[in-house]
């Protein structure tokens, strides 16, 4: 009887995704006995692991902020792999806003979500960050805006699915009312709005990645598992990665299916993908430890802790477990 695992993948564009739904991963996994099994397949009482790693035997890829976040309360989320993900992150106004760069945000209001039931709230850490950035871009300090606090009582699955679906949050509520000026908006999400014609776009933080540092939840994507999984059965996470990364080779000779299958992940229409994204994206996905992912995901990891999300400051250099990685490299060259 094949063993199983489970996997939870974030709708941020990554080599996972294409990997569970491209075969790569059932097929890589099945030579050595096991099965992957999809961690929202399970029953609801699971589903909260995306976030909290309460689970032994569990990969995941995406977003940085929830295992950061879990690994500063003690959980032990093996870091195996980072990615940086030159999604569109979005300062966006109303289209009839008299606001036309950033520099004009000065005493106006930001919308931050503030969602006070999720486990821990990626969106607002992003958008916090995203608009400290954006503000130090323009030349503006911290206390040069009005910070407005939009409270949301959502949980983590609001509409009672694992399936995620973007939908303009509350935070846009208070932007149509006019009870904010300014609100952040991310990754295929953001042209999902900006395509309805309602709002307009002041800034891209990753268009110009020479004048601004855009380290946010998705920047570096990372990729970790269960420290139990890793330590009893290395080999899992050694098929793990060289199925990503044969996902992560085959998107590059197979642009057009593996962009489907990445704007199918982050839940907008190919064009809309394809205008969040860089052109050559679909050739960026393999993971690697690039000495400016580890230094990106230090300086994330230090912004949760001094902005009070996580209770200690990881430690990147020795969180880092770049052994796995390694030998997947070396066992695909002695196969290829």
């Amino acid at each position: 009887m094949a063993k199983e695992f489970n996997y939870t993948i974030c709708p941020v564009a990554n080599a996972s995704y294409i990997a569970a739904n491209h075969g790569f991963l059932s097929e890589g996994l099945k030579k050595i006995g096991y099965t992957p099994v999809r961690l929202q397949t399970l029953s609801k009482e699971h589903w909260k692991e995306h976030f909290t790693y309460e689970n032994d035997r569990l990969f995941r890829e995406g977003g940085n902020t929830p295992p950061i976040w879990a690994k500063s309360r003690g959980a032990e989320p093996v870091l195996i792999g980072i990615n940086l993900i030159p999604g569109q992150q979005a300062i966006v106004v109303r289209a009839d806003s008299d606001i036309k760069t950033v520099a004009d945000l000065k005493g106006k209001r930001i919308g931050i979500p503030d969602r006070i039931n999720a486990t821990i709230d990626h969106q607002k850490t992003a958008t916090i960050e995203g608009f400290e950035v954006a503000l130090e871009y323009a030349g503006l300090k911290k206390d040069d805006v009005e910070w407005k606090f939009i409270v949301d009582e959502k949980p983590d699955f609001p509409d009672g699915t694992a399936k995620w679906t973007f939908k303009p949050g509350l935070d846009f509520e208070a932007l149509d009312e006019g009870r904010v000026d300014a609100v952040f908006v991310k990754l295929s999400a953001s042209e999902i709005v900006l395509e309805s014609g309602k709002y307009r776009k002041l800034i891209n933080l990753v268009a110009d990645q020479k004048s601004v540092d855009p380290v946010n939840n998705e920047w570096p994507n990372v990729l970790t598992v269960s420290r139990k999984l890793a330590e009893e059965e290395p080999q899992v996470v050694i098929e793990y990665l060289k199925a990503v990364i044969r996902a992560a080779r085959w998107a590059k000779d197979n642009k057009d299916e593996a962009e489907a299958l990445l704007a199918e992940q982050t839940h907008g229409s190919v064009e809309q993908y394809r205008r969040a994204y860089p052109a050559d994206f679909y050739k960026q996905l393999e993971p690697n430890f690039s000495s400016e992912g580890l230094e990106s995901l230090q300086t994330r990891a230090t912004f949760l802790y001094e902005h009070g999300f996580t209770d200690s400051v990881v430690d990147v250099s020795k969180w880092a477990d770049k052994s796995f990685l390694e030998r997947a490299l070396k066992e695909l060259d002695e196969e290829e």
